[in-house]
C-alpha cells in the first residue's frame, strides 16, 4: 500500500466540499475620506521631506550612516507612491 492509499484510508470518513471564492465589490470610498487621507498623508511628506533635508545635513558630518539616509529616502518614496495611487484612483 503506498502513501496515498494510507491517507485515503485515514481520512475516509471526511467530506472536502470546496466553494468559490466570490468575487466582492468594493465599494467606493467616500470622498471626505479620500480627502482627509490625501491631506494627512501631504502633512506627513512635508514633515519628513524637513527630516530628510535634516539627516543629508547630518550624513554629510557623518553624524548618521548611508543606510540611515536610504530609510528617509525610501519612506519619502513610499508616501509619493501612496499619493500617486490615491490620485489614479479618484480618476
Amino acid at each position: 500500500m503506498d502513501n496515498i492509499d494510507k491517507f485515503l484510508e485515514l481520512f475516509s470518513d471526511f467530506e472536502l466540499v470546496i466553494v468559490p471564492k466570490q468575487e466582492r465589490k468594493r465599494e467606493a470610498a467616500p470622498v471626505e475620506s479620500l480627502q482627509k487621507t490625501k491631506a494627512s498623508l501631504k502633512k506627513a511628506l512635508k514633515r519628513l521631506e524637513r527630516e530628510y533635508k535634516q539627516a543629508l545635513r547630518s550624513f554629510k558630518i557623518n553624524k548618521i550612516s548611508r543606510s540611515e539616509l536610504y530609510e528617509f529616502e525610501w519612506r519619502i518614496f513610499e508616501i509619493q507612491d501612496e499619493l500617486n495611487k490615491l490620485d489614479s484612483n479618484e480618476e
